[in-house]
């Protein structure tokens, strides 16, 4: 690899490496709740926050852009007040500091405690950014929820239009911090400092288009009194999930998987789970499939088995054998695969399945069906597309809410749902959703679902349960992509050979080093 895309590739996972386990991911309401029980309950001060979360981001500012003028465009509210502790705490450090009001209105409390640091008109913003290292971005907090009104939305679209790098208190002004709406201007930031916990919001589009990096510091919150209702899939969390094989282990111990996957024509969809599969670390894989595949499949796959479908014993054998089923990759739809779907899924008792892309779109319409061979130790990895054609729902509403959407199809259909997307959610009913946090575009390409099939498909043949195995592989393959040196030509057969140097590099995580719970580079 190239110096520089190694470079590239570690800076990217020290990001990911960063901060906490359990990272709560909540909405605005929530966020608001625990502040005000917070305060209430005597365990901290308003202004104890505000002086935290401005002595955080000033150090943040002066880790990213440690030399040059510092201006904050401060408006009424806490994000205002954060953005002058963090500019006063700059200027006590000897740093050149301008501070512009985006409102008539100060914030209050009053945080300059007897700094010299003028409040100027928001007709100064040009003047005092001309020649700024960084702009602070405290306009707008979480109360918003729709567009930005006058002058604040008139002032959003001319710091955009200067060509000065913004940090952004807590989220852009003029996003959602609960759905990540962006219904009018809204500020680009290059950094955006979250503060307790990163709001959910600030991980959807296009929410996430105009945050930047997101770093989230602690502040002094107390933990939540009851589980929110997202948390982040993160790299501690799965570095401990993850079960690592004993030194006396052998192929038994490491889970038998059966993969059903592969029509003639779609032999790749089948090779691209079987390697997941072995790569994610199953003892032995049988893959289930046409018999025009088996010369492709035992070339490409000389570790799996391979058995004909059109063989009703030996598949059937295969899928008594198994620990756990993967169904689904290049299956195809026709009454004839509808039939092994469902002979399969009728006669597995109580062993695990995760089902994908055609071995979903065979029920199309037919959720209650669908639900009668599923338990809570199942999973299915719809697309939003497939999600709408199993359900009948319209797919704009499930684009509109994914977390939604995800939450009632796990409800319906009594398991874990993992519904892809950016980000992709997990769905476990009555548990915090999970999140992704790795991914991007490297992980739209054709076939990465049939990866994320086989290595969840692993992982439940191992005994993980079905939401943990669901969440771990999601943030492996986002790694495992995201680490390709070339992402403009990213293959999804590129992923499986990543996935033992990604969990490798998992068991090096040192000690979390503070004040940064999580990182997001997207």
């Amino acid at each position: 690899m190239p110096e520089e895309h190694r470079r590239a590739a570690d800076s990217g996972w020290e990001a990911l490496a960063t901060g906490a386990e359990k990272v709560w991911l909540p909405t605005a309401v929530e966020m608001g709740k625990l502040d005000q029980e917070a305060v209430a309950s005597g365990a901290t001060t308003e202004r104890t926050l505000i002086e935290s979360a401005g002595r955080e981001i000033a150090g943040r500012i002066q880790l990213h852009w440690p030399e040059g003028r510092v201006v904050a465009i401060v408006g009424r509210g806490h994000n205002g007040a954060d953005a002058l502790v963090a500019l006063r705490t700059l200027h006590a450090w000897g740093r050149d500091v301008r501070a512009v009001l985006s409102t008539p209105t100060p914030p209050d409390p009053d945080v300059l405690i007897g700094w010299d640091i003028p409040l100027e008109a928001p007709e100064s913003v040009a003047d005092a950014c001309e020649g700024a290292a960084v702009i602070l971005d405290g306009i707008l907090g979480t109360g918003l929820t729709g567009a930005p009104r006058e002058p604040q939305a008139s002032l959003i679209e001319q710091i955009n239009a200067l060509n000065v790098p913004v940090a952004a208190v807590d989220g852009p002004s003029g996003a959602d911090y609960s759905t990540g709406a962006v219904a009018g201007a809204c500020i680009r930031a290059t950094l955006t400092v979250s503060l307790g916990w990163p709001n959910v919001g600030l991980l959807r589009h296009p929410a996430r288009e105009y945050c930047g990096r997101i770093e989230c510091v602690e502040i002094g919150f107390p933990p939540p009194a009851a589980p929110m209702g997202a948390r982040a899939i993160t790299g501690r969390w799965v570095a401990r999930t993850l079960m690592d094989r004993p030194a006396d282990a052998h192929k038994g111990r490491a889970g038998y998987l059966a993969l059903i996957a592969g029509q003639s024509g779609m032999a790749g969809a089948a090779v691209l789970g079987a390697r997941a599969a072995l790569r994610g670390g199953v003892g032995i894989l049988k893959v289930v499939g046409d018999p025009a595949n088996r010369e492709i499949l035992q070339r490409t796959c000389p570790g799996a088995i391979y058995v004909s479908w059109d063989d009703e014993v030996e598949s059937a054998g295969a899928i008594g054998w198994a620990g756990a089923l993967a169904i689904g990759p290049g299956l195809g739809r026709s009454g004839a695969r509808k039939n092994l779907v469902e002979r399969t899924l009728d006669s597995r008792g109580s062993k695990p399945v995760v089902i994908d892309a055609d071995g979903l779109s065979v029920f199309e319409g037919e959720l209650d069906r669908l639900s009668g061979f599923l338990t809570p130790v199942d999973v299915v990895t719809p697309h939003p597309g497939e999600l709408a054609r199993l359900t009948g729902e319209a797919l704009e509403s499930i684009l509109a809410d994914p977390p939604g959407a995800a939450v009632a199809a796990a409800a319906a259909l009594g398991c874990t749902v993992l519904l892809k997307g950016s980000p992709s959610w997990v769905a476990e009913s009555g548990q915090p959703l999970r999140v992704s946090t790795t991914g991007g575009p490297e992980v739209a390409s054709g076939g990465t679902g049939d990866v994320l099939t086989g290595l969840i498909g692993a992982y439940l043949a191992v005994g993980m349960a079905a939401a943990d195995a669901s969440a771990a592989a999601l943030w492996l393959i986002g790694v495992a992509a995201g680490s390709s040196p070339y992402p403009s030509g990213h293959l999804a057969s590129d992923i499986p050979d990543r996935l033992p140097g990604v969990r490798s590099r998992l068991s090096s995580l040192g000690t979390p080093q503070g004040p940064v719970l999580f990182v997001s580079e997207r």
